[in-house]
């Protein structure tokens, strides 16, 4: 373990990088719950909604995050993340002052800005302080903001609208990220890097283009980062539409929603992605190979019962259906992060996240959405409001399991792939 610091400040640092997970979640997310409302007070098509929750965020969000992510191997991390912690939360309460489709377009590209921030520094903050044999079951840990964030998009930003309306959701669950910001600046400190792995700090990161060359030539990485973008494109469209489809097809109301799903998707999903890290922790210490099939069959199994959730026409059945994805695809994400930091030099943890954030982000956060959208759009003359249904039980089959297969083939790469880091990291 790192001498420099102490296990009080490791736990610290975990539960702040948790809490940032959290409140970024919940500003990303928050737009998919007010979707109904946005749509009737903004006049909004399903195309230009998806590019609201899809491709206005993920442009900025996955394109700036290797600026960040190249900043933060060279610079303090610190205070790239409070700035970006900043930037994300002022832009998610100027969401609540669009007037129309170009002003939320904007805010939502600011948002997408700073938030390319988080993932690349906290990946390489908390591969500092936990080793290897630890650091999945850290991940879990901190991964687990992803549902405790959409738990309080979904039931606050419900509930929030439901009385005083949209608007005032953005501003009261976006303005206390400020807060967070300035406890960020204030008490994270620079730790070590690598000395957790035994591995040297060359003192400055090879050039971009090098460290592109050698994560694209790592097999593990391809398959694993395929498998990743597209179960985050399924996860995403469920996320982002479900609320809209069960709006529509049966006539639910905002608040009932929100009560309904947010105990699945944020309980549940967090229930998923600690125990993924955990189960990842302990399978893998003897056979690497388990690294990709624990994710591979979680996804596997969500998408085979997620699939009937958009085909049944009860409710009840519909929402308990669509819980399991949400339940099981959150497993995937700390041992993804896992593996990444496990393929990553000590001048490439942050870079390593970002140029995967890249890929992931563009097809998974931007391109699923939006084809939910344009395919609800290009059906709705013949299925009218129930467009939707159709839409996501298309997309969400054919990605779902497409991601399971690249997770298994990525998972017979990961030993030999690791033992070559470690012998470039010691070089």
């Amino acid at each position: 373990m790192n001498d420099t610091v102490t296990p009080g400040y490791r736990r610290y640092l975990l539960g702040l990088m948790l809490v940032c997970l959290i409140v970024n979640f919940i500003d990303r997310q928050l737009p998919a719950i007010l979707l109904p409302e946005i749509k009737k007070d903004l006049d909004l098509s399903d195309t230009q909604l998806g590019f609201i929750t899809g491709l206005a965020f993920a442009i900025f969000y996955s394109t700036v995050g290797i600026l960040v992510g190249r900043i933060g191997d060279t610079f303090s991390r610190r205070n790239v993340l409070a700035t970006c912690i900043g930037l994300w939360s002022l832009a998610t309460a100027a969401s609540g002052a669009a007037n129309n489709f170009v002003q939320m377009a904007c805010a939502r590209f600011a948002v997408g800005f700073g938030e390319a921030g988080l993932t690349p520094i906290a990946h390489s903050l908390i591969s500092d302080l936990y080793p290897p044999g630890k650091r999945a079951s850290a991940m879990g840990i901190y991964t687990a903001g992803v549902p405790l964030g959409l738990l309080i998009a979904f039931l606050g930003g419900a509930w929030i609208t439901d009385v005083f309306g949209w608007r005032m959701a953005f501003f009261a669950l976006g303005l206390p990220g400020i807060i967070l910001a300035l406890v960020v600046f204030s008490t994270v400190k620079e730790t070590p890097r690598g000395g957790v792995d035994g591995l040297q700090d060359q003192g400055a990161p090879p050039p971009l283009w090098e460290v592109f060359k050698t994560l694209i030539a790592i097999p593990s990485f391809r398959h694993c980062c395929l498998a990743t973008s597209f179960t985050g494109m399924v996860y995403t469209c469920i996320q982002t539409w479900g609320p809209s489809f069960l709006s529509r097809s049966f006539d639910m109301t905002l608040a009932e929603i929100g009560t309904w799903l947010a105990p699945t998707v944020g309980l549940g999903g967090m229930l998923g992605t600690m125990l993924g890290g955990i189960i990842a922790d302990k399978l893998s210490i003897k056979d690497k190979r388990w690294m990709g099939r624990v994710p591979g069959t979680a996804v596997a199994v969500g998408t085979l019962v997620g699939m009937f959730a958009f085909l049944t026409h009860t409710s009840w059945l519909s929402i308990a259906l669509m819980a399991v994805p949400l339940i099981l695809y959150p497993v995937h994400l700390p041992i993804y992060g896992t593996i990444l930091q496990g393929l990553a030099s000590v001048r490439m943890r942050s870079s390593f996240p970002a140029i995967s954030l890249f890929i992931a982000g563009m097809i998974g956060l931007g391109i699923g959405p939006q084809m939910v959208g344009i395919a609800s759009d290009i059906v709705r003359p013949w299925a009218g409001e129930e467009s939707l249904r159709y839409a996501l039980a298309l997309i969400v089959p054919f990605f779902g399991f497409w991601a399971a297969l690249h997770f298994y083939i990525g998972g017979k790469h990961i030993a030999a792939d690791f033992d070559k880091a470690r012998e470039r990291g010691s070089s």
